[in-house]
């Protein structure tokens, strides 16, 4: 009997891998409008029909296009979105990043630490999934704190404090190497810098819809980064790394899940193909787009095979309940 195959590469070629790692621009356009025509819609929604069932519609789904908007800033992160790096740069930034406060300059060295950690403590992600399995109790309490506002609140005064700043330390996750130095000076081109482009976009965004006269639509986007996001962010981050057989491990397959989700789920939690998580720390320069043919390859040749923890067929609420499996 032979020996079975352990690495990735024994079952994509290295003409198909280079083939997969083509950018198709006109699909990053595509995704990119996406994003905003149906952040757009949701609030043109409102401002036709402004009663409490359209309100609290349009703050759970202008949770999903804040998701969608964070996963182009992570394509763009590793410039695979567009064939053009300049605008892989530069659209992550301004139309992914910013919209949900989250600067290019902070996002690519936190989220290459995520990608480069061999350690738990050099990983600023782990915290956010080490704890599963947790109990049913204990998944109730955290999904309780997420729709209450109480984590959007945190998370929000974290953004503020570290991620605009460039500071070490956290909000939620959103955190570098604790052991880099920042000197003063540092936090205060980078907070001037960061700061300023925050208020150039949003005051924008204000400005345009002060001359349509419903500034009001302006607190939906963060009523849904308060209220909507932090759960939506939290069953993301637990279908990526969260109960998996190790935190750490040479063999991805240990570490790292796919969840194959239903289109309600997908733009929820998996927008941009971003629920193809295993596939992305396989090869992380292949674009989101050109993620659900890996992993159509992969499984026709056996790959998952012995690995089912690896890809999740029964969607996100597969994922949730074995993240609360653990006994009482």
């Amino acid at each position: 009997m032979s020996e079975p195959k352990n690495s990735f590469r024994d079952y994509i070629s290295k003409e198909e891998l280079q083939d997969l790692k083509k950018p198709n621009n006109v699909l990053a356009w595509y995704l990119l409008l996406k994003n905003w025509v149906m952040a757009v819609a949701l609030l043109s929604l409102v401002a036709v029909y402004p009663n409490i069932f359209t309100v609290i519609f349009s703050i759970v789904l202008l949770g999903g296009v804040q998701m969608a908007m964070g996963a182009f800033l992570h394509d763009c992160s590793h410039r695979a979105m567009f064939s053009n790096q300049k605008l892989n740069d530069v659209l992550g930034h301004w139309l992914g990043g910013m919209p949900v406060l989250v600067p290019m300059s902070f996002y690519r060295p936190y989220h290459f630490a995520h990608h480069t950690a061999k350690t738990e403590d050099e990983d600023p992600d782990v915290q956010n999934i080490k704890s599963y399995p947790v109990t049913k109790s204990s998944m109730a309490r955290k999904v309780m704190r997420d729709l209450s506002g109480l984590s959007g609140l945190k998370s929000t005064v974290g953004v503020f404090l570290y991620v605009l700043t460039g500071r070490i330390g956290n909000s939620g996750a959103m955190g570098i190497k604790k052991d880099k130095a920042i000197s003063r000076s540092e936090i205060m081109k980078t907070s001037f810098v960061n700061y300023r482009d925050a208020f150039f976009l949003h005051g924008a965004i204000l400005l345009l819809l002060a001359q349509l006269g419903h500034l009001e639509l302006y607190g939906l986007w963060w009523a849904a980064m308060i209220f909507a996001q932090p759960l939506i962010l939290r069953v993301r981050q637990i279908g990526e790394h969260g109960a998996m057989p190790e935190l750490f491990h040479e063999d991805v397959r240990l570490t790292t899940r796919t969840t194959l989700a239903s289109w309600w789920e997908k733009f929820l939690f998996g927008p941009n193909f971003i629920n193809y998580h295993h596939e992305h720390h396989l090869a992380a320069t292949i674009p989101s787009y050109n993620l659900p043919k890996l992993n159509n390859m992969l499984q026709k040749r056996g790959y998952f095979d012995g690995y089912e923890q690896a890809l999740v067929k029964g969607g996100y609420m597969e994922v949730l309940r074995i993240a609360s499996s653990k006994a009482a």
